[in-house]
């Protein structure tokens, strides 16, 4: 089974929207055997009335969180440790599955000792005119802030007992991070030369509120992690 694991928000009023474009893609794929794991910050019930809707459609597995609300990462860390599946799945509340046979894809590619693997993206400001396409590829030194694999929602990683979660101390890097730390433990990654994901773009994700000044000091908290290991 894959876990999707998806935190959400209320996105500035947008979060029941992008959801629900979510759903409909959950509907439409080949693969069936999946449940969709929600830690959900929301300050309102809006995210958790579309689960409702959607309990009878789709393998939902809810949950509230409002503890440390405001830190994505906690957020996402918290969905990943209730998925119960053998594959989890990221996949952030404003991205959105390509097409319908992106889990068959993801589920087919994890065959023998495959521990983490990551796909090509897509990238959509309005949910249906597409452009750069976006090819991961592992290098060292993408701890330093050159992210040459994208978007967690491009990763998929074997669920393990001892398998590490997102640093919680970061949110700029909070990727190329955990992607190193999953390349110490397990190795490089599978790149599978698929269209998995959509990444969506728009003017209040999360990449645009973040300030300068902290996005500076974690690319040297990253460094400083990773060249004293």
């Amino acid at each position: 089974m894959i876990s999707i694991a998806m935190p959400t928000y209320e996105s500035f009023g947008r979060g029941r929207e992008f959801l629900e474009f979510q759903f409909q893609k959950f509907l439409e794929q080949t693969y069936k055997d999946f449940e969709i794991v929600i830690s959900d910050h929301s300050k309102n019930n809006n995210i958790e009335n579309l689960c409702e809707e959607y309990a009878s459609k789709l393998n939902i597995n809810y949950a509230r969180n409002e503890e440390n609300r405001g830190n994505f990462t906690d957020n996402t860390n918290r969905a990943m440790k209730r998925c119960k599946g053998d594959i989890i799945k990221v996949l952030f509340q404003d991205d959105f599955l390509w097409d319908k046979y992106s889990l068959e894809k993801i589920n087919d590619a994890f065959v023998d000792d495959v521990m983490w693997l990551v796909t090509s993206c897509e990238h959509t400001h309005d949910g249906v005119n597409f452009h750069r396409l976006h090819k991961p590829r592992y290098n060292e030194k993408i701890y330093t802030g050159n992210n040459t694999i994208g978007n967690p929602s491009v990763l998929s990683v074997r669920r393990r007992d001892d398998m590490p979660f997102f640093d919680e101390r970061m949110i700029w890097t909070v990727d190329i991070d955990y992607y190193k730390r999953l390349h110490d433990k397990y190795g490089p990654p599978l790149i599978l030369d698929e269209t998995t994901v959509a990444i969506r773009l728009w003017d209040k994700q999360m990449t645009h509120l973040i300030p300068p000044q902290i996005k500076q000091r974690e690319v040297a908290l990253s460094i400083k992690k990773h060249e004293q290991t």
